[in-house]
């Protein structure tokens, strides 16, 4: 898992194709200290969110009505933008990826909302929108987005999700997917249960083009991968940041749902597919994801009574090996 930052600098965010600027203001490093008289008790901060949302975050559970918010990031400067074809392919591989989620979690019995444009091209100006990057795009294999952009992200988030335009969709539920006109291993930016009111906002990065291929697009495939993320399914292959998800849970899930699409979005021979998603969310993914209560694996695997549906735990209570400190917590690799 990559590593975010502990504190926010929120950014100025400016909006490409619609009419008004979305301003958000900038913090100072350090705030001008007044004197009071020492007596004087501090009083206590407010909380923002509730507590039932600083433990799931923005995007919540899969089973509950969420709005998925597309941004289509452009670096004109750099000759890094989205044309009208490639753009519209991403609108429709993330209608095809939020097709089959609905229809996956419909088997388990649950019908979910997941609200997107539905558009041909990604015309729903509420839904779907175009916004010049101010920090550089880096993309590659290892996708190592530099602080600023994923602080410029996190700020991109907030003031997008105060635009009054979402409150026709009456949910308090959303996620954001930003696509990057480059090439790249997509990602999701997940909150933790141990980050509280803090990184409240999920999203994920998704690439123009896969990095592990010649050129090829990112799959319809990864998309719903990434979008899963955002409820709180892990990553089932090594390397995983889960602390549930071991070497034996690793080795069992490859042998058992080897078409889970927690696994792997490639189809066997490492191809992707583009015109439909081959993969299934498994009785183990679907347990983590809250659209089962139970799955067989529980006997198995006693760390997975510690999962809570739609909640990332950095730790759980029991002994699990070291994490590696990376450089954003609360970030879910493709």
């Amino acid at each position: 898992m990559y590593k975010k930052m502990a504190a926010l600098l929120l950014a100025v965010a400016l909006l490409c194709g619609c009419a008004a600027q979305v301003t958000v203001q900038r913090i100072p490093a350090e705030l001008p200290k007044a004197e009071s008289p020492a007596a004087t008790p501090t009083p206590e901060p407010t909380p923002t969110f509730t507590e039932e949302q600083k433990k799931y975050g923005s995007a919540s559970l899969l089973s509950e009505p969420t709005v998925l918010v597309s941004v289509f990031l452009n670096d004109a400067a750099r000759g890094l933008t989205w044309d009208e074809a490639d753009r519209t392919a991403a609108v429709q591989q993330t209608r095809m990826a939020v097709d089959w989620i609905t229809a996956q979690a419909e088997s388990y019995g649950v019908m979910p909302d997941l609200i997107c444009d539905r558009t041909e091209d990604g015309s729903n100006a509420a839904l779907t929108r175009s916004y010049l990057v101010q920090s550089a795009m880096r993309g590659g294999e290892d996708s190592d987005e530099s602080t600023a952009f994923i602080e410029e992200m996190d700020a991109l988030c907030e003031s997008l999700a105060a635009d009054s335009r979402l409150a026709v969709y009456g949910t308090r539920h959303i996620g954001f997917l930003f696509y990057l006109p480059i090439s790249g291993t997509s990602f999701t930016m997940a909150h933790y249960a141990d980050d509280g009111e803090y990184f409240y906002y999920e999203y994920s990065c998704l690439y123009r083009h896969d990095a592990y291929t010649d050129g090829e697009r990112e799959s319809p495939a990864t998309y719903a991968h990434e979008i899963l993320h955002l409820f709180g399914a892990p990553d089932l292959y090594e390397g995983s940041g889960d602390p549930y998800v071991d070497r034996a849970l690793i080795d069992y899930v490859a042998e058992t749902y080897p078409d889970d699409i927690m696994v792997s979005t490639y189809e066997d021979d490492g191809t992707s597919r583009f015109d439909v998603i081959t993969k299934e969310i498994s009785p183990l993914t679907a347990y983590c994801l809250g659209l089962t209560d139970t799955c067989p694996e529980l006997e198995q695997f006693p760390l997975l009574t510690q999962v809570e549906p739609g909640v990332f735990r950095r730790e759980l209570t029991a002994d699990t090996s070291d994490e590696t400190a990376d450089a954003w917590p609360g970030a879910v690799a493709a």
